[in-house]
């Protein structure tokens, strides 16, 4: 009894190493299941936004077999560290999926989109070393008007004074003018009243001529 248990034993024991190694390469020729990654299809909007205005993100996202996780990294541009946030799914059936950032301040964010399948496949769109970007630009200040309006004041000061110093300046030649030709009427009547007026040989006509200083 004893020796037929131990052939028996002995039996199972050599099946199971002749048939251990075609268990084995069966194992290993089985399908490896889901290799596809995900596919992104995104368009960055180029459109800078004010500073404090929320933005939309949206991406189209699909798999050959099911998406498991969307998620959007970003930070503030300048800073070094990415936060996330989970994309959400519109719909049922719709691929699109979409993430709202609230409040962006200037110059803005950068950002790249990750996507993982459940078979845990992951595509990136947009990298954290090379990232998308929404730019913000700050909005006018009530101030501008102001400085404008002191900018416009100025010029027509500045233009108001050239304009009265150019005036004095034609003022000054006209009266010149008017002198030369007094001193000359007063010389050539001298000279054709001969000795008649009484007036010595050596005596000048002056004119005195009155005018604002420019």
């Amino acid at each position: 009894m004893t020796r037929m248990l131990r052939l028996c034993l002995v039996l199972l024991l050599s099946q199971s190493l002749i048939f251990s190694p075609l268990l084995h390469a069966e194992q290993l020729s089985l399908p490896s299941g889901d290799l596809i990654a995900p596919e992104v299809t995104h368009v960055p909007d180029t459109t800078a936004i004010i500073s404090g205005s929320n933005k939309v993100i949206k991406a189209t996202v699909t798999d050959n077999v099911g998406i498991k996780a969307v998620i959007l990294f970003y930070r503030p541009k300048g800073e070094e560290n990415y936060d996330r946030l989970n994309m959400s799914r519109q719909g049922g059936s719709s691929d699109e999926y979409v993430v709202e950032i609230n409040n962006l301040a200037s110059p803005g964010i950068e950002y790249y989109i990750q996507a993982t399948d459940l078979a845990g496949n992951t595509l990136l769109h947009g990298y954290a070393f090379s990232p998308l970007a929404v730019n913000v630009r700050v909005p006018p200040s009530e101030s501008e008007p102001d400085v404008a309006k002191s900018d416009a004041e100025s010029t027509t000061t500045t233009l108001a004074a050239d304009s009265t110093e150019k005036s004095y300046k034609w003022l000054w030649i006209g009266l010149g003018v008017l002198a030369v030709g007094a001193i000359a009427a007063g010389s050539g009547g001298g000279g054709g009243g001969g000795g008649s007026t009484g007036a010595k040989p050596d005596d000048t006509s002056s004119v005195i001529i009155s005018a604002p200083v420019p």
